[in-house]
């Protein structure tokens, strides 16, 4: 084997594609270079042939040289699984032990004789003979997560695995699942208004809105990502490039609504003078939302805040104080890490070292003993963070209490990025688990013509299993809290997902496969443990049979109304919608239902130079003319829209209204059990959220609705939309 041979074979071993067919049809080869850099990424340097015949060795022996596998994840509707046990040849006739301890405490034992096993394998490794055998257990432990430990004859623990059960299918309401269908309004929390809101939207305008949705009839309230920022890095307030999946903005903390600020008396006098009072209203008036203005004003406050919760709020009988402990234990050890990244970053972000990697050494790893004496020495300020952590936790859970008190059969619905910044708190915190270095995006595609790096760093599909996917788990879970539906940014992730190396442009990338069996058994057992439906967005280029996979496991698709054509170029029938699903006129990364009529998409794409070649502004509008005519067409055909309602980009007050309500009349007739409404949609306002491919060059994240979450509620275009829709959902 040649070293070219070895390195092609170690990058396939690693799930690193070859290469990958293009939006064009053309197959595009991954180089060699972009290989080593991705190997290297995993943790197998291969920048020489002798590193790279080093590496190959030592993945082809990994198993080899673990007595048990790190994990095994089963459906509980199987049979009870065999365990393959790796021992040396000549222990075969010694006797050891197996344990099964159940996730509520319940342990199963056993012996055996590892040569009196069904026999598996043998292989040479470092001049020993290995055996593998296959170990049997009695039977299946219920859905959770449980551990499988093997013991050696004198006692001692040779082998460990995580052994984790999963239903079959994910969780979708008993509604839902006999057929009966949802409505939602779907909106960004940041654009909400609200008399209280400090020039951002808060999670008490959700709750209100939430509230509010559910009193006309909408099952869920679908919101942009939650997830941490950098509150020490205020201008960097894309939701889709956290710093935490794990952990809430606390940009969208409703100051006014916390316990504290009613009590506080040096609160109230900062709050009371003119400055502040006059800096808070130029804040709420502006169109769009200036996040570091915004945190230099809230973050005095929120200390001030903090401060009296802790002198006054923290003796052992108070019941803040205990609700506080009780969130700390909730959010255990990885709550205490991000507080701690939080307090650092300050710290360090003070000199410009904002990069964890760019700390002093002994800071950069979560467990050192420098962070320990941190903790000690710093501990209210770890716990502000904390506080913060635990005040957004408290004011989100209560937007979703309202909404469903109020008749909401979802209540929430949150969404979860496919990724995390590489230098924020997540990566500091699991650095063993990633593979930094590299990026995440997508190829070229209709929406981002030169293809997209989003700077996102993804999980180590190799290390992540080593860690019994732990991190991936936690971040399941946190996304599912207070929420009732879950929608994956990205879905394809669960099975594959595109690398781009550093300093590359984003079509030089490549396919990195990871477990999808087992990831999509995870997201099913997270998915039944909290009862939340799990929305998939499957657009873009999808692997084969992945569709069919989410189909199957009760992972709802992800249809939007402008890209559901039929071969010949038709709108999708409502009718010939897929069921298990969610439908929605268009996307946080299109503009809203007039914009998209309008091309305005386009026409800012072309002004940007977004596009790859000359000419192809020109061919897209062409294109968003004949779709525009294949709208009126369908809209037509259900009698919701006249044949010759005008097909021209621009359209008056009056149309784009007429033009959204038959659009959503047309949703709701659909076989979709779920529907979602854009606010902007609805409302007929032309504006784009976010526009791929663009950073400062566009208002991306910024743009806030005119009126306060209550005249939205009560405007007539929303109420009716909801009475419209109530009686097919």
């Amino acid at each position: 084997m040649t070293g070219s041979d070895a390195l092609d074979r170690l990058a396939r071993l690693a799930g690193i594609e070859d290469g990958w067919w293009d939006f064009f049809g053309e197959w595009r080869v991954v180089p060699p270079e972009t290989k080593r850099v991705f190997l290297a990424a995993m943790g197998l340097p291969a920048e020489t042939d002798e590193q790279v015949w080093t590496s190959l060795k030592d993945l082809e022996t990994r198993s080899w040289r673990r007595a048990l596998e790190p994990v095994m994840v089963v459906e509980e509707q199987g049979e009870a699984p065999s365990i393959a046990i790796t021992l040396p040849a000549d222990s075969d006739e010694a006797e050891y032990a197996w344990v099964l301890e159940e996730e509520l405490g319940i342990r199963h034992s056993g012996t055996f004789r590892p040569g009196e096993l069904r026999w598996a394998e043998e292989f040479q490794l470092d001049g020993a003979l290995i055996h593998r055998h296959w170990l049997d257990l009695p039977g299946l432990p219920p859905a959770g997560y449980h551990r499988l430990t093997l013991v050696a004859p004198f006692g001692a623990p040779v082998g460990s695995m995580a052994l984790i059960v999963t239903p079959p299918r994910a969780f979708v309401p008993d509604a839902m699942e006999q057929g009966r269908g949802a409505w939602g309004i779907a909106t960004q929390i940041y654009a909400l208004r609200s008399a209280s809101d400090w020039g951002a939207g808060t999670y008490g305008a959700l709750a209100e809105l939430a509230e509010g949705a559910a009193k006309l009839g909408a099952g869920a309230v679908g919101v942009n990502p939650l997830h941490a920022l950098f509150p020490c890095q205020p201008e960097r307030f894309s939701p889709y490039s956290p710093s935490s999946r794990r952990f809430l903005n606390i940009a969208y903390i409703d100051i006014e609504a916390i316990a504290e600020f009613g009590e506080c008396l040096e609160a109230k006098r900062m709050f009371a003078s003119p400055g502040y009072q006059a800096t808070l209203a130029r804040l709420r008036g502006y169109r769009l939302i200036e996040y570091p203005n915004l945190m230099r004003l809230a973050r005095p406050m929120l200390e001030v805040l903090y401060r009296w919760f802790r002198r006054t709020n923290m003796g052992p009988d108070h019941p803040r104080g205990q609700a506080f402990r009780a969130y700390q234990a909730q959010a255990g050890v990885k709550g205490r890490q991000f507080a701690l990244f939080e307090a650092l970053h300050d710290k360090f972000g003070r000199d410009g070292a904002f990069y964890w990697r760019q700390w002093p050494e002994a800071y950069q790893h979560p467990t050192s003993k420098a962070v320990e004496d941190f903790v000690d020495e710093n501990i209210e300020q770890v716990e502000f963070f904390e506080w913060l952590q635990f005040i957004a936790d408290e004011q989100l859970a209560e937007a979703h209490r309202r909404g469903k008190d109020a008749g909401a059969a979802i209540g929430l619905y949150r969404d979860l990025a496919v990724g995390i910044a590489g230098d924020g708190g997540e990566a500091w915190a699991e650095q063993d688990s990633l593979a930094l270095g590299v990026s995440v995006g997508a190829p070229p595609d209709p929406l981002a013509l030169k293809g997209q790096d989003w700077g996102l760093v993804p999980f180590n599909p190799l290390t992540l299993r080593d860690h019994a996917y732990a991190p991936f788990i936690g971040v399941m879970a946190a996304n599912m809290r207070h929420a009732g539906a879950l929608r994956l940014d990205h879905a394809m992730s669960l099975a594959r997902l595109y690398w781009v190396p550093p300093g590359q442009p984003a079509d030089q990338g490549a396919y990195v496969r990871y477990p999808v069996d087992d990831l999509f058994r995870l997201v099913a057992l997270e998915s039944r443990r909290k009862s939340c439906l799990v929305i998939g967005e499957d657009l873009g280029t999808v692997p084969e049979g992945f569709r069919e996979r989410m189909d199957r496991m009760g992972i709802f698709a992800y249809r939007v109304m402008v890209f559901e054509k039929t071969e010949g170029g038709a709108i999708r029938p409502p009718d010939r919608f897929d069921a298990q699903a969610l439908a929605i006129f268009a996307t946080h990364d299109l503009p809203s239902a007039r914009g998209w009529w309008g091309a305005k998409d386009i026409d800012q794409r072309e002004k940007l130079d977004l596009y790859p070649r000359p000419g192809q502004a020109a061919e897209e509008r062409v294109a968003r003319q004949a779709d525009r005519e294949a709208m009126v067409a369908a809209l037509s055909v259900q009698g919701l829209l006249e044949p010759d309602f005008p097909t021209a980009p621009s359209l008056t007050d009056a149309q784009a209204v007429e033009l959204s309500a038959a659009a959503h009349a047309y949703l709701g007739r659909s076989a979709a059990k779920l529907m979602m409404v854009q606010m902007e949609d609805v409302l007929g306002l032309d504006l784009q959220m976010n526009l791929p491919g663009t950073t400062d060059q566009h208002p991306n994240w910024r743009r806030r609705y005119e009126a306060e979450t209550s005249a939205l509620l009560a405007d007539s275009k929303v109420t009716a939309l909801a009475e419209a829709l109530k009686g097919r959902r």
